[in-house]
């Protein structure tokens, strides 16, 4: 029999939370020290919090709730992750109505969220009047199946780490509001995205690369290294005047190359299932299908 306990989780649990959420979430690439760098690093006003479900005293059920900062429409986010054997028990509702609690308390009027592709989980969140928005495509490629190419002439491909951070962020920044089935993320200061991308424990800004032209980065693609041999390029982006010569392609396959070179044998990548520009390069560069997530919203 199940002797569980839903309670406020917090720092103690990041080790066996990362744990489940990499277990529940297959394709995820995440550390502890990524969690623990994300949750130090968001701004009071994010409001997020987390919940813990245990079973006999072991993890089975984790939960967070929190305020997209980053976004000026403010929207809620909420997601209930659970074990597979500990499902079917009433543990993700009980997770969810703790995240629903706290963010109506905050006077969200709209919240996201995502699940698997699995018919159970299209029914848990249908049943909770969720609207399904869009499909995003996880895929992956083995980099060391990726051959150098050289950069083509009036472009220099140098590695983050060497640039200018704030010139990446105005490139992230304008690239990320095209980015189709996204909340727009047009909110984004400086600080905070040195603290929540630049600075994250997991990027390896010398081996992220970026497309220069004239001195200035037009295009880049951004790689994180987890556990495992694994990574993700979690954001691959090119500024609009600049759209349609292929840099974007030559820096993502300049950052594969390179986490090839750190041991890397597995990459992710996820997009949404419209955005038929980013997937052309994905399959230039080997990358298939692995996989997929919903995305959510309500009302």
């Amino acid at each position: 029999m199940l002797r569980i306990m839903v309670r406020e989780g917090g720092s103690e649990d990041f080790g066996s939370a990362t744990e489940l959420l990499n277990r529940v979430w297959s394709h995820r690439v995440g550390s502890e020290r990524g969690l623990r760098h994300t949750a130090a690093a968001e701004p009071p006003d994010a409001h997020r919090r987390y919940w813990a479900a245990e079973d006999d005293g072991r993890l089975v059920g984790w939960a967070t709730a929190v305020i997209e900062y980053q976004s000026s429409e403010r929207p809620g986010f909420l997601q209930a992750s659970v074990l597979p054997e500990s499902r079917q028990t009433g543990l993700g509702t009980a997770l969810l109505a703790c995240c629903e609690t706290h963010l109506a308390g905050l006077g969200v009027a709209t919240v996201l969220s995502f699940t698997t592709p699995e018919e159970a989980s299209r029914r848990f969140a249908a049943a909770r009047d969720f609207r399904h928005t869009n499909t995003t495509r996880i895929s992956g490629v083995d980099p060391r199946t990726i051959e150098p190419q050289g950069a083509p002439a009036g472009v220099a491909l140098r590695p983050l780490a060497e640039l200018e951070p704030r010139k990446v962020w105005e490139l992230d920044a304008e690239a990320m509001q095209d980015v189709p089935g996204e909340v727009a993320m047009d909110d984004v200061s400086f600080e905070q995205w040195l603290k929540d991308y630049w600075r994250h424990p997991d990027t390896v800004l010398d081996a992220s690369v970026a497309a220069v032209i004239d001195g200035r980065p037009v295009a880049f693609s951004h790689l994180r290294i987890g556990p495992g041999g694994r990574a993700v390029t979690e954001m691959t982006g090119t500024l609009r005047d600049y759209r349609g010569r292929g840099l974007a392609l030559q820096a993502k396959r300049a950052t594969l190359v390179n986490a090839a070179k750190r041991g890397v044998e597995l990459v992710f990548t996820e997009n949404d299932e419209t955005n038929e520009p980013m997937l052309r390069i994905n399959e230039k560069l080997g990358y298939r299908p692995v996989g997929s997530t919903l995305r959510w919203s309500r009302p």
